[in-house]
């Protein structure tokens, strides 16, 4: 009988209900750990939905992970873990977005695809020869070769100029800035938004669609996020734009109109949580090619006027080639307040140099400095670090290879890299 009562408790018999509860109150490094536990919570864990508001973390390339693995640093935690992702490799390609917890990256022949790295599910986009300004340039054997581009936009009549042409895997590093998801496509519908040249304009795409669309206004956007089923865009002079894709046609409002004098800046724009648009301005050192000061404006309701203000308060911001964020600091209490967690997205460098030392921090309000996301850098060059929010959503789930055995890097001191396997 004592030997009964002491004999391990067979947890594989835990009310699938009470776990699928315990779970969907997980942050994602604790989800995936419960997932390689048995076959029964692995199971449970592929029908668990998060009903917590995931901690972004900081994704990037490091020599030990290989051409194929990336490091995760996890802001929570201050631990890098390291995840091996599926072909074709991620230091062969380019990451032109992170939205939902999926990157949007560019392969070979700069065609998108959307990658879930924590779950290794991917989807491919429309191919780029369906973009409204790209001509397909075939051999004589009829094979796909070059991209040739047209310069035109919506706004009004241009003058004819001579087209550019690309190769295929040259393409994908002048012509991609930015893109960003409606929602997770792992659930169904979804809507991809893209920034491109030529002059920056707007194109979307359905996933599981054909082609893309293109739209026809204004030019020199920056930056697109989705709220409330509506894409709102920002340009570099601070206009705003606002486009509705699901109906017939696309419906187009103007919210702002040119209320930033364009310096060597990025600029943003956020859906705070307490209902404001934002318009945040980043602003670039000519000389050193640093951030060195951020300045947030809320959006007046009326579109006529910017109000600046002097900080964020109990929230923090995440900017970069990320959909821009603003969390509330009572979901994410071990961040920093009145801070934004910045990543480089300066696009005249971003994927040209390749070597160059990436322009990333945390911006302090409240002191007007920029502190180390973490010291030593954990990352190499390239790719350009990203920050990503982890979704472990996936129609048909499976544990990814680096936690069937749950490999991990641990930090025992501030950016300390200490490998390690933990054996169950």
């Amino acid at each position: 009988m004592e030997a009964a009562c002491l004999a391990s408790p067979d947890w594989s018999d835990l009310p699938a209900d009470v776990l699928r509860s315990i779970l969907e109150l997980l942050e994602c490094p604790d989800n995936l750990r419960v997932a390689a536990v048995c076959t029964a919570w692995h199971r449970v864990s592929s029908e668990a939905v998060c009903r917590i508001s995931q901690t972004p973390c900081l994704l990037y390339c490091t020599e030990a992970a290989g051409p194929s693995g990336v490091g995760l640093y996890n802001l929570l935690e201050q631990r890098a873990y390291t995840i091996t992702l599926p072909d074709p490799p991620i230091t062969g390609r380019f990451v032109v977005g992170s939205s939902h917890g999926w990157l949007i990256t560019a392969d070979e022949k700069s065609d998108l695809v959307l990658l879930n790295p924590i779950t290794g599910e991917q989807m491919r986009l429309p191919p780029v020869t369906t973009m409204e300004h790209i001509k397909p340039v075939m051999s004589g054997d009829g094979v796909l070769e070059q991209y040739e581009m047209s310069y035109y936009h919506g706004m009004f009549e241009t003058p004819e100029q001579p087209t550019s042409t690309y190769h295929l895997d040259e393409y994908r590093e002048t012509v991609y800035s930015k893109a960003v998801l409606s929602s997770d496509p792992s659930a169904g519908d979804c809507t991809v938004m893209l920034i491109h040249q030529p002059y920056w304009q707007l194109s979307f795409a359905k996933v599981g669609g054909e082609t893309w669309n293109w739209i026809a206004t204004d030019t020199d956007y920056t930056d697109c996020i989705r709220h409330d089923g509506w894409f709102y865009a920002v340009n570099i002079e601070g206009t705003v734009d606002s486009f509705y894709l699901n109906g017939s046609s696309i419906i187009h409002k103007r919210i702002a109109y040119q209320m930033l004098v364009p310096l060597k800046m990025v600029v943003y724009i956020v859906q705070a949580p307490w209902g404001d648009k934002l318009l945040v301005s980043r602003i670039i050192n000519h000389d050193t090619e640093c951030t060195f000061e951020i300045v947030v404006y809320k959006v007046d309701p009326d579109g006529k006027k910017l109000i600046k203000m002097t900080g964020i308060g109990d929230h923090v911001l995440f900017i970069g080639h990320n959909a821009s964020l603003c969390l509330p600091l009572s979901d994410h209490p071990q961040l920093m307040s009145n801070c934004v967690y910045f990543t480089d997205n300066v696009l005249d460098s971003l994927f040209q140099a390749k070597t160059k030392k990436r322009d990333m921090g945390i911006y302090h309000f409240e002191r007007n400095t920029v502190t180390n996301i973490v010291s030593p850098e954990l990352w190499m060059t390239w790719l350009p670090p990203v920050w990503l929010t982890p979704n472990t959503s996936k129609r048909s789930f499976m544990i990814p290879q680096q936690y069937s055995r749950y490999k991990r890097s641990s930090i025992t001191g501030p950016g300390a890299w200490n490998n390690g396997v933990r054996n169950d």
